[in-house]
């Protein structure tokens, strides 16, 4: 019975020793949601990173991927994009400055869907249909 309590004991001291302290608790990062600001800024707060045979967009400062959504300006264009696990999803639309823009559609980082050309007087242009990053079709309307 007594080396039971024993054992007790210096199992309870080196699990309080361990547990104790700020030192020993690690802090949780989450991952960044939701991203505005110019080119040049997004190009400082992120970069690409490989990730078997794709690549993701990660945070730099603690290389966890880009979670939400994402608007950046340049001179020349506007950009917003939808990021999940650091991947394009969704509709990621870019817009030149002379009014033309192009609409997009990803899953998993590949372009799956329409991806449709609008001219600058908001005419479609051109639609390419995507299976799984693979073009299917192409429809030319102007």
């Amino acid at each position: 019975m007594r080396f039971t309590h024993s054992r007790f004991f210096l199992l309870s001291s080196f699990l309080l020793f361990f547990s104790c302290g700020e030192e020993s608790v690690e802090k949780l990062e989450e991952i960044p949601k939701d991203w505005q600001g110019e080119e040049e800024d997004f190009k400082k707060n992120f970069k690409t990173k490989s990730e078997g045979n794709s690549s993701i967009v990660v945070y730099s400062e603690t290389n966890l991927p880009l979670e939400g959504k994402v608007e950046r300006n340049s001179s020349v264009s506007s950009t917003s994009q939808n990021f999940s696990g650091g991947k394009l999803n969704g509709v990621s639309v870019k817009k030149s400055k002379d009014g033309s823009w192009v609409k997009a559609h990803y899953r998993d980082g590949i372009l799956h869907g329409e991806m449709i050309f609008y001219s600058k007087n908001g005419k479609v242009r051109t639609i390419l249909n995507y299976d799984s990053g693979v073009l299917t079709r192409r429809k030319k309307t102007e």
